[in-house]
């Protein structure tokens, strides 16, 4: 069944989209900025409905549940300085997909690779001194 696109959750991916990553809170505090006025209530339920209509994933980080719109496959690297996350193209990372796919006699259906470390930014401010 086709859901109909309430303007709530059009908002809700288009703070996404421009946010990037981002927590239930961050999401909330970005809507309540910007003038959209939608319930904390609202929101959740529009997550949950664009994560079973597959246009929004949620990923757990570290500690953390961030939601992202679905886009291509990519994995995360979270800086421990700032707490930043940057997409990684997985073409950047030399993975063998074979031994991925198949290991100790499970197949492995889906998966999340995140990298943790200094970002280029946090880094840069690092050798400023």
């Amino acid at each position: 069944m086709q859901r109909r696109n309430t303007n709530q959750r059009q908002e809700v991916v288009e703070a996404l989209e421009i946010l990037g990553h981002s927590t239930s809170e961050e999401l909330i505090e970005y809507l309540n900025k910007n003038d959209a006025k939608v319930s904390l209530a609202t929101i959740y339920r529009n997550l949950n409905t664009l994560i079973e209509d597959g246009k929004v994933r949620k990923v757990k980080i570290g500690d953390l549940d961030v939601y992202e719109t679905v886009k291509k496959r990519h994995f995360h690297f979270r800086c421990k300085k700032c707490g930043a996350i940057i997409d990684i193209d997985p073409q950047s990372i030399v993975v063998d997909q074979s031994s991925i796919k198949q290991f100790n006699g499970s197949i492995v259906q889906d998966y999340d690779m995140i990298f943790y470390g200094i970002c280029s930014k946090c880094e840069l401010e690092i050798n400023k001194y």
